[in-house]
């Protein structure tokens, strides 16, 4: 049994730090599922996730410091949708995570990393996030190692009587 979760280790961490892009996939396969039907989700998530595998995987593989302050990428900022929209992507992103670690035969051990890094990752997001919203909020504990743009929502048009979606506009 020792073997088995020695080799699971040692798979989490090559399929996170190698293939990113597939732990992405599945996240964006959840998003998308979740998302009203046939809407393509926004993710503020969206250009960080594939970074932050990768780190998680160099981090299960014994790399010191903090995967997320390690990520690049960009990482949106909604005010409209709060953090509760960034509550929302990082719960998807950890059951992605925490289902590979199963099926890659990780054991106890890499989902205490994987819990540990994906809290660290919302706790510093969130915090950014307030911290736009409110500049004398505190900053994040450990800063995000890519660029952090607000997002500004734009509403959906709305079809009215004399603009409806068949009719050319003028």
């Amino acid at each position: 049994m020792a073997q088995k979760q020695g080799q699971g280790q040692g798979a989490v961490a090559r399929v996170f730090s190698q293939q990113p892009n597939r732990v992405a996939a599945a996240w964006r396969r959840v998003r998308f599922s979740l998302a009203s039907k046939g809407a393509m989700p926004e993710n503020l998530l969206d250009d960080v996730v594939e970074s932050f595998v990768r780190e998680l995987g160099q981090a299960l593989a014994g790399r010191p410091g903090s995967p997320w302050s390690r990520t690049k990428g960009v990482l949106r900022i909604s005010h409209k949708r709060g953090a509760h929209a960034l509550y929302d992507e990082f719960a998807a992103l950890r059951r992605c995570l925490t289902d590979a670690v199963e099926v890659l035969g990780g054991g106890g051990m890499e989902r205490a990393l994987v819990n540990a890094a994906v809290d660290e990752a919302v706790d510093s997001a969130v915090a950014t996030c307030r911290k736009l919203e409110n500049p004398r909020a505190s900053a994040p504990d450990v800063a995000f190692g890519g660029l952090v743009v607000e997002v500004f929502d734009r509403p959906l048009p709305r079809a009215t009587a004399s603009h409806s979606a068949a009719s050319p506009m003028h």
